[in-house]
């Protein structure tokens, strides 16, 4: 074999596995807007806490994000206005899994929930902390988006 042949095939090698790697490391864009009603209620350790109200999430495809909540708490027989916004990046983990990094806590005007009680019931929603969240297509193309143990909210167009 010649010298050139043997050059073109390195290099033909060389290029094939810089496109695999690209393409192993790329992550799609994600672009998606989802808003629903959502009720929690936690009774664990005969510490009353309910949330009811709107959350909407939404993913840019530039890998940031924010979830906005609206709603009452009712917790040891107060109840508060609640209404957040929290922004967040995000990085595609492996198949539907997803890490989102808090990155910013507004808290509007009217949200007159007293700091603390909010972040001591739903865990990750503190200014730093990660939390992983599943992303999966259903066949009826809903988009369901948990965690590992429970859909938290099924969104469809």
């Amino acid at each position: 074999m010649t010298r050139k042949k043997m050059a073109l095939i390195l290099a033909f090698n060389v290029i094939a596995i810089v496109l695999a790697v690209l393409w192993y490391r790329y992550t799609p864009p994600l672009s998606v807007i989802c808003e629903g009603n959502l009720t929690f209620t936690d009774r664990r350790d005969d510490n009353n806490f309910s949330f009811e109200g709107e959350v909407m999430l939404r993913f840019h495809p530039d890998g940031t994000g924010y979830f906005t909540l609206n709603g009452n708490v009712l917790h040891a027989g107060q109840e508060w206005d609640v209404s957040r916004q929290e922004g967040f990046t995000w990085r595609h983990m492996h198949d539907t899994l997803y890490e989102i990094t808090v990155i910013r806590v507004e808290r509007f005007s009217h949200d007159m929930l007293p700091t603390g009680i909010f972040e001591k019931y739903v865990a990750g929603l503190k200014l730093g902390q990660k939390r992983l969240l599943t992303l999966e297509r259903t066949p009826e193309e809903a988009l369901a988006i948990g965690n590992f143990y429970s859909p938290l909210l099924i969104c469809s167009e």
